[in-house]
């Protein structure tokens, strides 16, 4: 971060410390100490996990003789972009370009540019249009009921991978959303969809064995409190792409190359459109009165709702790892950010004291619904997602990977990376050097 862009972050902070970090839930029922709620204990920066040596479980590959083969479907989370987009940033890598080191190293890789603010079904459908080639189809059914185009006259595409079947798998690594997308891909592709079937294509299901493996890192798979409710979740959507606006540097953020894909929604960005203007026409739209939109999704209430549809399939293997930026206080044991969290997501993170609604730290209540309720098992998070939701959804069956023989249809969690806040994983912002961390990735999903 440099010191041209600490303004702009630091009023990115205050913003999320006026809206987007006080998530929905009831005041804490009980409330400690004063000494232990108003003056809680400074933290020290965690140690940072050496990415050089992250492997899955901390258990090194056994051999090298890997088979490169397979495509690797690099898939964005909230807020993410294209390669054709940001002047030149990476999603994957920052300043330090993912697809193309991995490529270097042998690799048949590929990234995905989906709807930033989209809903995990909008998103699945135009990753199978990507890799397999064609016009995105939201299906005839689906469409109609959400109030938006069947298909977008933009999103036809020739294909990462036209001869995609079962005897020709790809693996899917998806980053926060870009995880629950990947998921809902395999289960239209094994199961396809009811209301949907007469669309013909993904939704006619049959394409069991099309994804091998899909490892999902920093992911809500059981959603995130932070996105309960769209008076947190929308200032906290702007702030996070406006903090990725500001990273490109001395370019003016209004003039980012960056586009929401909500062609279906008519929410194309108009020719010389600013994109504080565009932005603030998308955040005002029709769209966010309806489920069909990434705040549902991402919502504790909205991803239980997407685990129902989605299970789990037999036919792909499910790995996640978790980040981490938090350290729990002495007395509270309630989590705080570290120094080296993004000032972006500090707020959201921070646990605050009654009268204040908490914050991911020491989040109380229970979800909108009722259904879920939150303890301290929730509060070490990574700036916006809790560690508790990073690896096999709620109620799911998983295992601790250690170096066993994995078998399809079941969820390893590959481990957690202390050190690392929901945006450094990626590289950006903070500029991190991610490359070795995904080249070990790379090499775990070609073992499988």
């Amino acid at each position: 971060m440099t010191a041209s862009r600490l303004p702009l972050t630091l009023l990115l902070a205050v913003t999320s410390l006026l809206s987007a970090c006080r998530s929905a839930s009831t005041p804490p029922t009980s409330v400690r100490a004063t000494t232990d709620t108003a003056r809680p204990e400074p933290t020290a920066p965690a140690a940072l996990t050496d990415l050089t040596t992250t492997q899955p479980g901390g258990v090194p590959l056994r051999t090298q003789a890997l088979d490169k083969s397979t495509p690797l479907i690099l898939v964005h989370g909230l807020g993410g972009w294209g390669r054709d987009e940001a002047l030149g940033l990476r999603y994957w890598g920052g300043l330090n370009d993912v697809q193309a080191d991995l490529r270097a190293q042998g690799y048949a890789v590929y990234t995905a540019s989906l709807g930033p603010v989209s809903s995990n079904w909008d998103r699945a459908a135009e990753l199978y249009a990507q890799i397999k080639g064609g016009c995105v189809d939201y299906g005839a059914a689906h469409a109609q009921t959400q109030g938006h185009a069947r298909t977008d006259a933009k999103k036809c595409y020739p294909g990462f991978y036209p001869q995609w079947d079962a005897a020709h798998p790809v693996n899917l690594l998806g980053h926060s959303m870009g995880g629950q997308t990947a998921r809902l891909l395999v289960k239209l592709l094994d199961d396809g969809d009811a209301t949907n079937r007469s669309s013909g294509g993904l939704y006619a299901g049959g394409r069991a064995g099309w994804v091998r493996s899909v490892m999902t890192v920093s992911s809500p798979n059981s959603g995130s409190p932070a996105a309960d409710t769209l008076q947190g979740a929308i200032p906290m959507f702007k702030n996070l792409i406006l903090a990725f606006a500001a990273s490109v540097g001395s370019v003016d953020p209004e003039n980012f190359v960056y586009d929401f894909d909500l062609g279906q929604w008519g929410l194309a960005r108009a020719t010389g459109e600013s994109f504080s203007r565009y932005q603030d026409r998308v955040f005002a739209s029709g769209i966010w009165t309806s489920r069909d939109q990434a705040a549902w999704d991402l919502s504790v209430d909205g991803s239980a709702a997407l685990n129902t549809l989605t299970g789990r399939s037999r036919s792909t293997k499910y790995f996640s790892w978790e980040t981490n930026a938090t350290t729990p206080g002495l007395v509270s044991g309630w989590h705080y950010p570290n120094l080296t969290m993004n000032a972006a997501l500090s707020p959201i993170a921070y646990p605050y004291a009654w009268p204040l609604k908490p914050g991911l730290g020491n989040i109380t209540g229970r979800s909108p619904s009722g259904s879920v309720t939150y303890d301290n098992s929730w509060w070490a998070n990574d700036g916006i997602v809790p560690n508790r939701s990073m690896n096999a959804p709620l109620g799911q069956t998983s295992a601790a990977y250690t170096g066993q023989v994995t078998t399809l249809g079941s969820w390893y969690r590959l481990g957690r990376i202390d050190g690392y806040d929901h945006i450094d994983i990626t590289g950006n912002l903070s500029f991190r050097d991610v490359k070795a961390f995904y080249r070990n990735q790379a090499a775990f999903l070609a073992g499988q």
